[in-house]
């Protein structure tokens, strides 16, 4: 650990220096409101209220002991406590050191050979092997877990030791089969279209999990795709399509004699520097265009284009996925899709559910995080 060299103080912020040659200013009013001591003792929610004092507060007296610093405060009785450790690693600027952010590796079936693989019992007895499936399905967007037990709640139980399921106008489990009456095209023994769910939900559900049950029919494999790196290579080579894909926004819509749910957003969605966040792509849920006529022609050519792109063949990978087996996969990222199949040849049932991301997210820090 770097040890605190220097501490000096002006009317507004102390100035620390540590051995590692790190330099730090703390404004007195961050001070005042993070201070570690006025957290819940059990929640660890912060106790203070900031519209008690004045921003341009500044300490009574202050000292550096042996591994503290010290602060007494006009409107406290008590001095404040502030470890050096603690002043170090949240240190104004520095963002909290976080497990559950992975470097993310966008592919084209080249890339990825093979899907990461993971031991469901694994996955289940070590917490260490769970972080990394899961640190593996942020990082690739897709992973899948195998020799889940014969049985229809097992990849239920699994989910569960990663987070709650959404629970959407489906349910919190939803059935793949082929229906006899269906009210979405995934329960047909049609080929699917590569596409992601649900992008007419306000909130895009985050993982999708589809255990395998049973699958001894004729065809069926499923298709997966990066729509990350897909929309990579169109910002690269055509500029304006995935300029215009990520500025404008579009209604999606599914309905049927229960629910009608809709939203407006782009295909493509940025976070706040430009980086890819989302990918919302599924024609047959596209609700009728209402974009003025001056544009439509643009937005077909992009749409058009996308489309066309997602479809070329570098960019899939197709895994049959058999009993026992089960993928996670990041749906607001990777495209996913199945090949027609003969529903009289056998039979097809996957289990499906979804996890947010938050989650995912939460156990891989409460796994990593002591």
């Amino acid at each position: 650990m770097s040890e605190l060299l220097s501490v000096d103080c002006d009317s507004t912020v102390f100035h620390l220096v540590w051995s590692d040659g790190t330099h730090a200013t703390y404004p007195y009013i961050w001070l005042r409101d993070n201070d570690p001591g006025e957290l819940h003792p059990h929640t660890r929610e912060r106790l203070f209220d900031l519209t008690s004092v004045s921003l341009d507060i500044s300490p009574e007296s202050w000292q550096q002991a042996s591994a503290h610093l010290l602060v007494k405060w006009h409107d406290k009785s008590s001095e404040s406590i502030y470890p050096l450790d603690w002043l170090l690693e949240n240190r104004p600027g520095k963002h909290r050191a976080d497990p559950a952010v992975v470097s993310l590796n966008y592919w084209s079936a080249a890339d990825l050979p093979a899907i990461p693989l993971f031991d469901a019992r694994l996955c289940r007895e070590s917490g260490s092997t769970l972080v990394e499936a899961l640190q593996e399905a942020k990082r690739h967007g897709l992973v899948i877990f195998d020799g889940l037990e014969d049985d229809d709640q097992a990849g239920e139980n699994l989910g569960e030791l990663i987070g709650f399921k959404r629970r959407t106008n489906f349910g919190t489990t939803f059935e793949v089969v082929n229906k006899p009456s269906p009210n979405n095209l995934a329960y047909t023994a049609l080929a699917l279209p590569l596409h992601t769910d649900l992008p007419n939900q306000e909130q895009v559900p985050g993982y999708q999990f589809l255990h395998c049950l049973r699958n001894s029919v004729t065809g069926g494999a499923s298709v997966f795709a990066d729509g990350f790196r897909i929309c990579t290579d169109l910002r690269a080579q055509a500029p304006d399509d995935f300029d215009l894909l990520s500025g404008l926004q579009i209604p999606w819509r599914f309905h049927d004699e229960n629910d009608d749910v809709r939203f407006r957003r782009s295909i493509i969605e940025l976070d706040s520097m430009g980086d890819l966040s989302g990918l919302a792509f599924n024609a047959h849920i596209a609700d009728v265009p209402d974009l003025p006529s001056s544009q439509l022609l643009d937005f077909y050519q992009a749409y058009q284009g996308l489309m066309q792109r997602i479809r070329e063949p570098q960019y899939r990978i197709c895994h049959t996925l058999g009993p026992g087996e089960m993928v996670m996969f990041d749906n607001r990222r990777v495209l996913h899709g199945r090949e027609g199949f003969d529903p009289g040849s056998g039979e097809r049932h996957l289990r499906g559910f979804y996890v947010e991301h938050n989650e995912v997210n939460s156990r891989i820090r409460t796994l990593t995080i002591s």
